[in-house]
């Protein structure tokens, strides 16, 4: 099929190059002028495992293509996908769809022929049925755009993997479009559903809501399990046992029940957020209640961070923090709604000299945030500190040698947030290690 997607950020990259992948001949629309020029030479324009190699052979195999214009994107397409972003808003809570609204205006009314859109791009819940009017508003007489919408789940880290074989695909659509809609689908998805993902057409509220409820789910789960965690410090309890046990039970399954220091990312908190607001305006009281504890529990990780290195130094105002991490998860050059990166900015508010490293992600630390004491190496932050604290989970830092750290003359605490060091290999190299939270006197109990 000759395919469109609009928009090539984040989720739009990976979408565009596993549908060239699967032999469709697509055009990727990306109006941004770096991330253009990054794309149009070969290159990802975000570090994101895997996505570069698979641009490369997709354009030299003759399957894959970018451009700025909307003319020549809509004399491609056949199908549309739209991948474009939808940040959240000042508000905190809704989120902003107007690059929604003017991909599917710039689209609408440059038409001739009759054209399937799906919308990829995390709506509120609601969102899909409104843009499927707005369509019909802005084509021409006698010209039809039908709109399915299909949420993604993707995975950063594992893009190219999630978005090449999905476990679902999920499809809403108006039951007065749905046959020709689900029709076009199913040739393009044809690769995906041979492969074994399962494809689940329904209407455009419930699509929605499969993507807010996946979300809020993995995002319960990861919150609850840090509650575990206040339980078991204040019990004098062994998390790892008790994690391990509830990991082992197939009607719960291990992912994602590792205590730290919470989730971030451009899409969990901005998605739980939109949903708790949308509970609320449907009168949904208790779910928006649920939902917004959810997202408060996880945001005190990070506040236990801070309060964590208080009680280690007695004092923030003066002492060097080395920081080990900055991207919200290993693997990704992504900083958004960054867990560890806000507990390093909150240590300088607090009066701490930061010293900062991560693998991926320091020239955009550098660029936002000057005042922060950005260093290449991991030895280089940890020199002179006078507490390390990991908030990243990088390999890079589960493999490094703790023996070549010690080199110093008083007594070495390392704060791991992320429960990604070996405690015995630490204690050995002659350091003090202490889990996210550790009852220090001075702490509290977390709760």
């Amino acid at each position: 099929m000759k395919i469109t997607v609009i928009g090539c950020g984040r989720l739009g990259t990976p979408y565009t190059v596993a549908l060239a992948e699967v032999g469709h001949d697509v055009v990727g629309v990306e109006i941004n002028p770096e991330a253009l020029a990054a794309l149009q030479d070969g290159r990802c324009p975000f570090d994101e495992p895997g996505v570069t190699d698979y641009i490369r052979k997709n354009v030299d195999a003759g399957r894959l293509r970018f451009t700025d214009s909307f003319d020549e994107a809509v004399a491609h397409g056949e199908l549309f996908f739209l991948a474009v972003p939808t940040p959240q808003k000042q508000d905190g809570a809704t989120m902003d769809v107007t690059a929604v609204e003017d991909s599917i205006r710039q689209i609408a009314r440059r038409l001739t022929r009759n054209v399937v859109l799906i919308g990829k791009s995390t709506v509120p819940v609601g969102t899909a049925e409104r843009m499927a009017a707005l369509a019909a508003d802005v084509a021409p007489s006698g010209v039809k755009l039908r709109i399915g919408w299909s949420p993604d789940f993707l995975r950063e880290a594992l893009s190219m993997e999630t978005t090449l074989r999905p476990a679902r695909l999920v499809l809403g659509t108006s039951p007065m479009d749905r046959a020709v809609v689900e029709a076009v689908a199913r040739q393009a998805w044809a690769p995906f559903v041979d492969a074994g993902a399962e494809l689940l057409v329904t209407d455009f509220v419930t699509a929605d809501l499969t993507k807010a409820a996946a979300n809020a789910f993995l995002s319960t789960k990861m919150s609850f399990i840090n509650l575990v965690d206040n339980m078991c410090r204040i019990a004098d309890a062994d998390m790892t046992a008790v994690s391990r046990s509830l990991g082992l039970d197939p009607r719960i399954g291990e992912f994602g029940l590792t205590p730290g220091l919470g989730w971030g990312g451009s899409c969990l908190g901005k998605d739980i957020r939109a949903f708790a607001d949308r509970a609320e305006d449907l009168g949904a009281h208790t779910t928006a209640r649920f939902l917004t504890l959810v997202d408060e529990v996880n945001t005190a990780r990070r506040t236990m961070a801070v309060d964590h290195a208080r009680a280690v130094l007695g004092n923030l105002a003066g002492p060097t923090v080395a920081v080990w991490g900055a991207s919200f998860k290993p693997g990704v050059g992504d900083i958004s709604d960054s867990p560890a990166l806000d507990v390093a900015v909150r240590l300088h508010q607090a009066g701490a000299t930061v010293r900062l490293y991560d693998p991926s992600v320091n020239h955009l630390v550098e660029r936002l945030h000057p005042y922060l004491a950005v260093v290449d190496t991991a030895q280089d932050a940890v020199e002179g500190a006078d507490l390390l604290m990991v908030l990243t989970d990088w390999q890079e830092f589960s493999d490094l040698d703790p023996s070549v750290l010690t080199a110093h003359d008083k007594p070495r605490t390392v704060i791991d947030a992320r429960r990604c060091l070996n405690p015995q290999r630490w204690q050995e190299a002659g350091w003090i290690h202490e889990p996210l939270g550790y009852i220090r006197p001075a702490l509290g109990d977390g709760r």
